[in-house]
């Protein structure tokens, strides 16, 4: 695969949007205890996207896994544009309880960006 950066320079743009999405939900279903549920990756303007969904978890220190998984895949497949992207996700537990990216001390919506200073 191509990094990003080159491929830019190369004329191949973005992934699609697809593709990111099949990332990210593969690397929620590597963490032990997370699945996927209805996770979706749209982009924005700007080199910028947007993530957004539900991942079932069992507690927030599986969601905190999570993050740094989609961090690491968006980083993967989108370079220095994944700090860009706005991640709409929650973890949702058994007992139907919502984990929240505030919850772990991040914004509520956090951003690409402060993924990268939490999991850097």
């Amino acid at each position: 695969m191509t990094p990003p950066r080159i491929a830019r320079l190369f004329g191949r743009g973005r992934p699609a949007e697809a593709d990111v999405t099949a990332a990210v939900a593969t690397a929620i279903g590597a963490v032990p205890g997370a699945a996927a549920h209805d996770v979706a990756y749209n982009h924005l303007q700007y080199a910028a996207g947007a993530l957004s969904g539900t991942v079932e978890v069992p507690g927030a220190a599986v969601f905190d896994e999570v993050l740094r998984a989609v961090h690491a895949a968006l980083v993967e497949l989108l370079g220095d544009d994944a700090d860009r992207v706005v991640v709409y996700l929650s973890g949702r537990t058994p007992d139907g309880t919502t984990v929240a990216p505030a919850g772990l001390g991040l914004p509520d919506r956090p951003t690409g960006r402060d993924l990268a200073r939490r999991y850097r």
